[in-house]
């Protein structure tokens, strides 16, 4: 479950890092369309400034960035237990020189949605599962700030996995190499695939840096009618 506050102040839209990813749903009247782009920085109580995503990877919503139009933005606030902050606004203009920036208005108000320890996130992050003398290479198809399900190409796996301590691997931002401890608590094995639950025993700071570098797919997050 998800634990949802309406702020009235927005106070905690300082708390997004300039240059840090974000999501932003571009709202169009049959669909919608949900791109990452990074956050510039904002003028208080006037507009904020992102960055213009690739028109590549915009498709037909690239007509509606534009001014007028609205959209939702949502980001997960560094050192914050696990908070995303969320808005919807309208584009106030989009600008093409010295750089393409998208500049929206001051939204009326902002939610905060607090990840609870199990909230399970959508995510495809590869990864390698490391025990003693043996490791593979899996994705992580979900996590929460507790634990992970890692799928393995491999129809066998080491007998005994249960309750094995064991390390997963990945890669974050700008190369960095990652490594969460955790404990094997489940095992499922389905056609060629192995299904591993994995409890984390890392710091949750550890994990919310994991989130923050592939801002994981917030798409679970549904922002409902702000006024």
């Amino acid at each position: 479950m998800l634990k949802t506050e309406v702020a009235g102040s927005k106070a905690h839209l300082n708390k997004i890092v300039a240059g840090s990813l974000i999501d932003v749903e571009i709202l169009m009247p049959a669909t919608s369309k949900r791109v990452k782009t990074e956050f510039v920085g904002l003028l208080e109580g006037q507009f904020i400034v992102l960055n213009h995503p690739n028109p590549k990877r915009l498709g037909a919503a690239l007509d509606y960035i534009k001014e007028g139009a609205q959209v939702i933005v949502r980001a997960l606030l560094e050192q914050s237990g696990g908070q995303i902050i969320a808005f919807k606004a309208h584009i106030k203009s989009v600008t093409v020189h010295p750089a393409r920036l998208i500049f929206i208005h001051f939204p009326e108000s902002v939610q905060l949605i607090k990840l609870r320890n199990h909230t399970r996130i959508p995510t495809l992050i590869p990864a390698t599962f490391c025990i003693p003398n043996y490791n593979t290479l899996g994705v992580i198809k979900d996590i929460s700030l507790k634990g992970l399900q890692l799928h393995v190409q491999e129809p066998h796996v080491p007998e005994d996995l249960k309750e094995t301590l064991c390390s997963i691997k990945l890669t974050g931002k700008d190369e960095e190499h990652i490594t969460l401890q955790g404990q094997v608590c489940s095992i499922k094995q389905e056609s060629v695939t192995t299904h591993l639950g994995i409890k984390l025993l890392c710091e949750q700071s550890k994990i919310e840096n994991v989130l923050k570098d592939y801002l994981i797919d917030l798409s679970v997050i549904e922002l409902t009618e702000v006024v």
